[in-house]
């Protein structure tokens, strides 16, 4: 009967193993010195020796006669490994049998001793397929097995496997194969089985393998089933490929923006049955290698292409350009990732070729994800000064209705409705806010839904200052500008906010952009707006000292967000960054005198004949 050659050429020796060298070391010092694990995990891609590195340690560390760590491949324990009569060692699909009875039936034959082996082995072959009961009836047996077990776990999805399962067992990797090594390991079996197969046979059959040899040689072995003479055009027809001319051709259409004849390039290899998907992986690898020629030194990271097809790469790589081969192989990629959600194979290319005709700079809106839509850009913000000027903004949708005496006065125009900025010392500082002057939405109930951002009010016209006018004259004495800004970048440090500071009402100013500082506070922060929204703020030249009670101290000197949060929005208010603190006003002293005076007063008043000295004398003693 005839054999795949796929196992007809599976190694039967550690040093046969291709393109494994780490994980095949360790193995073999492992049966060498005779530290041999219980328990290990082999992952990595198909095709790469996972089964195949199990099977040749089964054989090794039960072999009569081994070999510096290899099986000797003679002994009547190796030969009756390979034909399948020793059943001591036991290979296991988890596919087929991923239950939690066929694990405890897998557990019960662990407590048999080997008939004929050293070690009975147990290769449990993608094992990620197990069930959650099936692990969990396979933890204690794996962590702590009987002395003469040995479990093998392979698997090509490693995060499936539970983390208490790969903490008990020694994980190896197993890697992509290189397409060198895969080019001439198939060179190998190719001359042993009388086969006449081109270096660009050996080559591309690397290269469709994509790193696994199991795929390589089944792909030899289609095309060694139609001829002996094995070229690159029968590897082609064989594998549903065609000649790689056509992939210049395709980028060629695209670099000229030209998507007629990109997408009749498609359909003549449609109707040739190249495999559409297939077709996109080779143009993602194609932009690839171009992407790489258009790189200083990129010839070296070309691998796996011929001499002439390298020297078409380093032409065109330079010319199409780095960006715009990484925009190919993203929307290439896309497309890609599309079809593998069962989307139409044709048109998803169809539409990746057709967007890369289009300009990169110039993406029509209507194409593109309302994501990726451009956004409106925002109009240049003009610093605020020093002290805020007045400015006019459309009035947010829950505005009430002006009264009668806003709506009495005559209209005017735009320019006169925003006057322009005044300097700081031609504004003077405004008086303490009151209830009257807080917006609307500052006062009124908190919502639960997110409120627009406020704005700040217009000033009435009789307020502003015209253009016109110049400004006024300084005055002999100005005063001192309220406070000084603090360095940028960050904020000063806070004062203790659990020790309030008693300060005398001279010297202390109301802070005059309070109202607009708490009415933020109510589209941002409702919590923290409940606190604030009677609140008062004074400064003290320093600081911005916040009049808000007890329940507010106490509040706020657990919040560090809520502190964060306050001077952000006096910063984006006023234009400069302070401290916070408390303020709480200074007490006038108690006089124990006094007060009993008073009161003694008040008791003769109503007629008691106490004097006030002996009352006294005996309050002080």
């Amino acid at each position: 009967m005839y054999r795949a050659l796929y196992r007809k050429w599976r190694p039967q020796r550690f040093e046969d193993v291709v393109g494994q060298q780490a994980t095949v070391t360790a193995l073999k010092n492992q049966v060498a010195a005779g530290r041999v694990g219980h328990a290990y995990l082999f992952t990595g891609v198909r095709g790469t020796g996972k089964t195949t590195c199990a099977k040749i340690f089964a054989k090794a560390v039960n072999c009569l006669s081994p070999r510096e760590g290899d099986p000797c491949g003679q002994c009547p324990v190796c030969r009756g490994i390979d034909d399948g009569s020793i059943l001591d060692v036991v290979e296991m699909d988890a596919a087929s049998n991923n239950g939690v009875d066929d694990i405890r039936d897998l557990r019960d034959e662990t407590a048999y001793t080997p008939s004929v082996c050293t070690y009975k082995v147990y290769i449990i072959d993608e094992v990620h397929m197990l069930s959650t009961a099936a692990f969990n009836a396979l933890l204690k047996t794996l962590e702590e097995p009987p002395a003469h077990v040995i479990f093998i776990l392979a698997t090509t999805e490693i995060q499936k496997v539970p983390a208490t399962i790969r903490s008990r067992c020694q994980r190896y990797d197993f890697t992509r194969i290189r397409p060198e090594d895969i080019a001439g390991r198939v060179a190998q079996v190719a001359r042993a089985e009388d086969l006449h197969l081109t270096d660009g046979a050996a080559s591309l059959i690397a290269r469709l393998a994509d790193g696994a040899l199991r795929d390589a040689l089944s792909i030899l072995d289609t095309c060694a089933g139609v001829t002996g003479q094995i070229d690159e055009g029968v590897v082609r027809q064989m594998a549903g490929v065609t000649d790689r001319g056509y992939l210049f051709r395709m980028s060629d259409a695209i670099a000229a923006r030209d998507p007629a004849s990109a997408l009749a390039q498609l359909a003549a290899l449609r109707q040739q049955s190249v495999d559409v998907k297939r077709l996109t992986e080779e143009l993602i690898a194609h932009y690839r290698s171009l992407m790489l020629a258009a790189l200083p030194g990129g010839r070296e990271l070309l691998s796996g292409v011929n001499p002439d097809e390298e020297a078409l790469y380093l032409e065109k790589g330079p010319a199409l350009g780095r960006r715009e081969a990484v925009r190919a192989i993203r929307a290439l990629g896309a497309a890609l990732e599309h079809m593998s959600r069962g989307s139409d194979q044709r048109i998803e290319l169809e539409l990746a070729l057709f967007s890369l005709t289009e300009p990169a700079s110039q993406p029509a809106a209507s194409s593109l994800p309302l994501a990726q839509q451009p956004a409106a850009q925002p109009q240049k913000e003009v610093p605020r000064p020093f002290v805020r000027a007045p400015v006019t903004q459309a009035a947010p949708p829950e505005t009430p209705q002006p009264t009668a005496a806003q709506t009495s006065e005559p209209s005017q125009p735009a320019a006169a409705q925003a006057p322009e900025a005044p300097s700081p010392a031609a504004v003077p500082a405004p008086a303490a806010p009151s209830e009257a002057d807080y917006p609307p939405w500052e006062t009124g109930p908190v919502s639960e839904s997110p409120q627009p951002e406020p704005v700040a009010p217009a000033v009435p016209a009789e307020e502003a200052v015209p253009e016109e006018l110049p400004p006024p004259e300084p005055q002999e004495a100005p005063p001192p500008p309220p406070y000084e800004p603090a360095a940028p970048g960050a904020y000063p440090a806070d004062p203790q906010l659990d020790k309030p500071r008693k300060v005398a009402g001279e010297g202390i100013q109301p802070y005059p952009y309070w109202s607009d500082v708490v009415a933020r506070i109510q589209s941002t922060d409702p919590m923290l707006y409940g606190y604030l929204k009677k609140s008062k703020a004074y400064f003290d030249g320093v600081r911005v000292l916040i009049d808000g009670g007890k329940t507010f101290r106490d509040f706020i000197r657990a919040n560090k967000n809520s502190q964060r949060l306050i001077k952000k929005l006096i910063a984006d208010v006023s234009g400069i960054r302070v401290p916070i603190g408390p303020y709480e006003p200074e007490k006038a002293p108690d006089h124990p005198r006094a007060s009993a005076e008073e009161s003694l007063h008040k008791l003769e008043a109503l007629g008691l004949d106490v004097t006030i000295q002996d009352t006294a004398r005996r309050h002080t003693t």
